[in-house]
Formats: C-alpha cells, sequence, structure tokens
C-alpha cells in the first residue's frame, strides 16, 4: 500500500502523449502524462532530470478532445524508477504557457 494521500486536489487520469523539452543541445523526450490537477501531472518517462529541475512540457489532449496542446513550464518534485525502464516524475505546475 501506498500510503495516504497528500495532495490537497484531485488528479484526472489522462494517459495522454507528452514531450520535455530538455534544455539544448539534449533532444526533446516522449513522455506520458499519467494525469494533472491544479497544480501538478505525473509523467512517465525515460527521462531522469535532477530534483528541482524546471523545463518545459507539452501535453496533446486526449483523442476526441476540443482544445490544442497545453504548454507548460514545471518544476520535479519526486523521480521514482518504474522498473519498466521509465521513471515517474511528479512535477508542480510553474506556469502555464498555453
Amino acid at each position: 500500500m501506498d500510503g495516504p494521500e497528500r495532495r490537497s486536489t484531485v488528479r484526472v487520469p489522462l494517459g495522454c502523449a507528452a514531450t520535455i523539452m530538455t534544455p539544448a543541445p539534449q533532444p526533446h523526450v516522449e513522455a506520458v502524462c499519467a494525469d494533472i490537477g491544479v497544480g501538478g501531472m505525473t509523467l512517465l518517462t525515460r527521462y531522469v532530470p535532477c530534483e528541482g529541475e524546471k523545463f518545459d512540457v507539452l501535453v496533446e489532449p486526449p483523442a476526441g478532445s476540443p482544445g490544442g496542446t497545453m504548454h507548460a513550464r514545471v518544476r520535479v518534485r519526486r523521480c521514482q524508477a518504474r522498473g519498466d525502464g521509465r521513471f515517474e516524475l511528479g512535477v508542480q505546475i510553474v506556469k502555464v504557457i498555453r
């Protein structure tokens, strides 16, 4: 069991494609936005960031949903290995750009 939920806001499960915009000269990295809430999101990716690192992320809308890609600046709050070669990043949304 993971223990009690510590978030004060609800997270909505998504499973949408996302792109982590890493600083140049690194290439952008594919990810999945597993869930999103008012203050943050969970990303599944092969990218291993530094604690507190900031980067931009593009999140595609769910298939068939109206609206466009969300562009946000985020800060890494946690990074956990999943055992499938990917990492689960808990990120705080610092600013929604679009």
